[in-house]
């Protein structure tokens, strides 16, 4: 039977898992490697975000170099870059989430994974990201 987690623990098994693929450590590897040693929590939308957001990375990442103007993707963390990619990913592919929610549960995983300081550049750019994304809508 499949797991059952809240929405902050699907987005942090998938932050987990993503930033490790940022390393060239293959998603195959990095789950069986999960499933025999780390006991991530995961089910299988943890799965669908981490493939959703890898499907569409360069989208992603276009986006956040537009809204980044303090910093050059080049520049950014890892941690930062897949908290915002998957903030991102949610925001226009996943109707069932509202940007406000998947821009504070960046900012959230933020503050336990990335520098304190980092977390008002993550919002920033997210808000710019969503009111684009917003607009497109309309």
């Amino acid at each position: 039977m499949e797991e059952k987690l809240t929405r902050r623990e699907v987005r942090e098994g998938a932050f987990i898992l993503l930033y490790q693929t940022m390393f060239g450590q293959p998603l195959g590897e990095i789950i069986e490697a999960d499933e025999e040693s780390l006991g991530l929590a995961r089910n299988n939308e943890t799965d669908a975000i981490v493939r959703g957001v890898m499907a569409h990375d360069e989208e992603l990442t276009a986006y956040i170099a537009k809204y980044s103007t303090t910093r050059s993707v080049a520049r950014i963390s890892k941690v930062n870059l897949v908290l915002m990619k998957i903030a991102i990913y949610e925001m226009k592919y996943n109707d069932k989430v509202p940007g406000a929610a998947a821009i504070n549960e960046a900012v959230e995983l933020g503050k336990k994974y990335a520098y304190k300081q980092d977390c008002s550049f993550i919002n920033g750019v997210l808000n710019s990201c969503l009111e684009e994304i917003e607009n497109d809508r309309d």
